[in-house]
């Protein structure tokens, strides 16, 4: 247990994503107060088991008066920032939406919380922010964003930090790797591939020659939670990732071999994407000294639990 979340009011944004249902559910187990805010309908499927103790509120961060008169309702002492317009195409066909959701609806979110006395508001930044730099990826490094939505990222990073420094507000930026593991329904790589071995459907893909850092979902989890009760992170942003670059082909042939697949993967059957990052990867040091975080579940046990979840859920 935590101390500082026992009994705290905590809002969650994109609580009915991947990783926002995972931090709801971790908050209850802290004996938080747990206020779920969401975009669309309050209904949240994912926690059939515990949704009596969820506090449900659906409000478009975007409407700013309906944001602050839910702020002011709540006066939560923590606010988990997860609500996001993804898509890192290199389109220009969603940049408004982009721009209003996640810049404009997070500037909205931190002026609504003007008045009251929260001790911790943590950003989700992106490892895309990163874009071509060189890896590993570090904090220190500008932000060289490749896509509308990496640099909406990087913009609403850049306004928190300057809040921080010009208003004192208590706001951590995390920037999450790859993240992986159960309840991740997405066309991301590892759901994908489980997805089309268990239906013996061969998955196109690339060579699989570029690294990617993929993170287990309960250790960005820890990293929230750590990040929330840490006075030493105010105003830092921290890379919350593995600190490994695996290469796509290795991971693909790995989940095959966990699997037992008959079917494999049509690797070579898709081209690289233009401006592709060959290495991708971060420095997690500054999330160790910060925060006293480390990640713990290795690929290969992270990638068994999620198989295991997917077979589960299929049965």
């Amino acid at each position: 247990m935590t101390p500082d979340l026992e009994g705290a009011r905590v809002l969650v944004t994109g609580a009915s994503g991947f990783i926002g249902s995972h931090l709801v559910r971790r908050l209850l187990d802290e004996r938080a107060q747990v206020y779920a805010l969401v975009r669309k309908s309050p209904v949240l499927g994912r926690f059939k088991e515990k949704k009596e103790k969820i506090i449900p509120i659906q409000v478009d961060l975007r409407d700013f008066l309906k944001v602050k008169k839910v702020i002011r309702e709540i006066e939560p002492h923590k606010v988990f920032h997860l609500a996001a317009y993804v898509d890192v195409s290199r389109s220009f066909d969603m940049i408004e939406e982009v721009i209003d959701i996640n810049v404009k609806g997070t500037i909205n979110l931190l002026k609504a919380l003007e008045g009251i006395d929260y001790d911790s508001f943590i950003n989700t930044g992106s490892s895309e922010e990163y874009g071509d730099n060189p890896a590993p990826f570090r904090e220190d490094q500008a932000p060289n964003p490749v896509s509308p939505y990496s640099a909406s990222k990087a913009s609403t990073t850049l306004f928190c930090r300057m809040l921080y420094k010009s208003m004192g507000l208590p706001i951590v930026t995390l920037r999450p790797f790859p993240t992986y593991g159960p309840g991740q329904e997405s066309n991301m790589l590892i759901p994908e591939l489980i997805r089309s071995i268990m239906q013996d459907r061969a998955l196109k893909m690339t060579s699989g020659e570029q690294t990617r850092d993929f993170i287990y979902v309960e250790d960005v989890i820890e990293g929230y939670i750590k990040a929330s009760v840490c006075s030493k992170a105010r105003g830092e942003i921290i890379n919350i990732g593995s600190g490994r670059e695996y290469k796509i082909k290795d991971v693909a042939n790995l989940i095959v071999r966990l699997m037992s697949a008959s079917i494999t993967p049509e690797m070579g059957a898709l081209p690289y994407r233009p401006g592709e990052a060959w290495h991708f990867y971060c420095d997690n040091s500054k999330a160790k000294a910060i925060l006293g975080w480390e990640p713990r579940v290795e690929l290969e046990e992270g990638l068994q639990r999620t198989i295991d979840w997917h077979k589960e859920r299929a049965a």
